[in-house]
C-alpha cells in the first residue's frame, strides 16, 4: 500500500470509531459494515470469511452491550449531562489544550464532567462511554489487522 492509501485507511478507521462513540449501538454497526467494505476490497473470498466472522461476532456483541448497558444507564437520568460534557471536553480537546478545553467545556455549556451523586449512579453514567472508546480503539486495532 503506498503513503496515500494508508492515510486514508487511517482517516476511515478513525472515522468508523467516530462513528461508535457518537453513534452508539447503530454507529457501531455502521463500523462494522464499514470494516467489512474494507475486508472485501483488501482479500480475496477465503481470507474474507476468515477475518469477517470474527468482526460479524464483535459487531454483533457490541452493539447487544451498548443497547443493554445504555438501558441499565439510562435508569440513573444522568447519562445526557455526562456524556455531554464529556463530549464537549473532546471537541474543545482537539482544538486547544486539556485545561482550557475542560475550563472551555465548563464554562460555554456548563455541563460538569462528573457529577455529585452517588459512586454507582457515576460508574453507570460512564460504563457507556468507557465501552464506546474501548469498541471505537476495538475497531481501528482490528482494521489495522485487517489490512496487513
Amino acid at each position: 500500500m503506498g503513503f496515500m492509501q494508508l492515510v486514508l485507511l487511517e482517516g476511515v478507521l478513525l472515522l468508523s470509531a467516530g462513528m461508535i462513540f457518537f453513534g452508539g449501538a447503530w454507529g457501531t454497526i455502521a463500523a462494522t459494515v464499514t470494516l467489512s467494505g474494507i475486508n472485501i476490497l483488501i482479500h480475496d473470498a477465503v481470507q474474507f470469511w476468515h477475518l469477517e466472522y470474527p468482526l460479524l461476532l464483535m459487531g454483533f456483541v457490541g452493539a447487544l452491550l451498548l443497547i443493554v448497558i445504555g438501558r441499565i444507564a439510562n435508569k440513573s437520568k444522568m447519562v445526557s449531562g455526562l456524556v455531554g460534557g464529556l463530549i464537549s471536553l473532546v471537541l474543545f480537546g482537539a482544538f486547544v489544550t486539556p485545561i482550557a478545553a475542560i475550563i472551555l467545556a465548563a464554562l460555554v455549556l456548563g455541563t460538569g464532567i462528573i457529577p455529585k451523586t452517588k459512586k454507582s449512579q457515576v460508574l453507570w453514567s460512564f460504563a457507556p462511554t468507557i465501552l464506546r472508546l474501548i469498541l471505537g480503539l476495538g475497531w481501528i486495532i482490528y482494521g489495522n489487522i485487517i489490512t496487513l
